[in-house]
Parts: structure tokens; sequence; C-alpha cells
């Protein structure tokens, strides 16, 4: 799987490779070693010191979730999946959120405890 990092401020794309990964409750984005390949703070994701807006990645893609009750589900394949602003993307539809900010905290939707990206189930 391989997920394209867009930065915050114009520059290429960082391009991060792994079997799957895994977005946790504590905002880490971890590989199948449980290694932290980036983080989300603010509204924002960290390779590093740099600043990126959003990741994506090419599909089939299918999400394992884990709610905040603790029930798991399978979702997809979709064809692209797209991570910014605390939420995951397909096309223009958000499928779901992993992270709320401050300001929006008790509006909405349910936060999604962890988030699996695969490309089999």
């Amino acid at each position: 799987m391989l997920l394209s990092f867009h930065p915050l401020q114009n520059g290429p794309a960082v391009l991060v490779r792994s079997a799957y990964f895994r977005i946790c409750s504590d905002g880490t984005l971890r590989g199948p070693d449980n290694s932290i390949a980036a983080r989300f703070f603010d509204g924002l994701w960290f390779l590093g010191q740099r600043r990126h807006a959003s990741f994506e990645c090419a599909g089939p893609v299918y999400l394992r979730v884990t709610d905040s009750h603790g029930r798991r589900e399978c979702v997809g394949p979709y064809t692209s999946i797209r991570a910014a602003g605390g939420a995951l993307f397909t096309q223009e539809n958000c499928l779901g959120v992993h992270a709320v900010r401050a300001q929006f905290a008790g509006e909405g939707s349910e936060v999604w405890k962890e988030v699996s990206l695969v490309t089999s189930i």
C-alpha cells in the first residue's frame, strides 16, 4: 500500500509504503511493525517536523473500523481514500471521522477509535 502525503505548502508529495496502515486513537498512523509513520495533530498530518494537509491512497482499499463501543466492521472496497481534517473520504463523500478537533467536539457523528487501511480482507 502506498500513501501520498500532500504538504501544507507547495511542494512534492511524500510517498510512504507499507503492507497496511492503522490510524490509532492516539492520533498516530502506524505500520505492521507498530512503528509510527505519521502523527495527526490539530487537523494536520506530521511526518517528522513537516506538516501535511492530507494523504491519499489508491485502491482497492478496505477499511477495518473499530467504533468507540468496540464494534468492528469492514467496509469497502473503495477506489481511493483521502484522509483530511480528521475524516476519511472517498470521492466527495465522508465515510467517517477518526479525530475531532476541539471546536467540533460533541457535534455530529461518532469518532472511530481505530481505522486500518488494507488492500484485502
